[in-house]
């Protein structure tokens, strides 16, 4: 059950952001974070890097208040939805924590190539967990789905609550 931990970041994320990622764009997001997660574990494993635990927090949590703050300026000092395309830099700083954390356990599968597929598999499937959640949350909000930039604005706040949360998950 370890890489289901390792997924909990996307699951997070995309349940704070799905509001500004589109329709045609979820399923590659939701991949986006698998193929980012695994290369992560697999790049750690092939080169033997290895990272603080609280330095990958600290820039995950980082990165998600400084776009979530952007969003909410955004949404705030403009009436045209723009700026949504830095939504693709999560899975890749997201990944951070997968560079260290090591093979998984020899539940599944001991060869690396088939511990990086768990965490790739289960990364996607709970982001786009997120995302579809994500997206019928914000049909249930009229303002959201009137106005793209009170959903960008949802999604900054979003990804500022998210951020102790993922400290939290650890």
């Amino acid at each position: 059950m370890g890489f289901l931990l390792l997924g909990v970041d996307s699951l997070i994320a995309c349940l704070a952001v799905g509001a500004v990622v589109g329709r045609r764009a979820r399923l590659p997001f939701a991949a986006a974070f698998g193929i980012c997660d695994a290369a992560g574990f697999l790049l750690g494993t092939a080169f033997h890097w290895s990272m603080p635990g609280r330095v990958s927090a600290l820039v995950e949590t980082g990165v998600l208040v400084a776009l979530g703050l952007y969003w909410l300026g955004l949404s705030q000092m403009t009436r045209r939805a723009a700026g949504t395309r830095w939504v693709w830099i999560l899975p890749v700083v997201l990944s951070i924590d997968n560079i260290t954390f090591g093979l998984i356990s020899d539940h599944w599968t001991t060869s690396v190539a088939g511990q990086a597929g768990e965490q790739a598999l289960c990364s996607a499937v709970l982001a786009l967990v997120g995302l579809l959640v994500s997206a019928a949350a914000v049909r249930l909000i009229p303002a959201a789905r009137r106005n793209r930039t009170t959903a960008i604005g949802f999604a900054g706040a979003g990804l500022i609550l998210a951020a102790p949360l993922l400290l939290l998950a650890g």
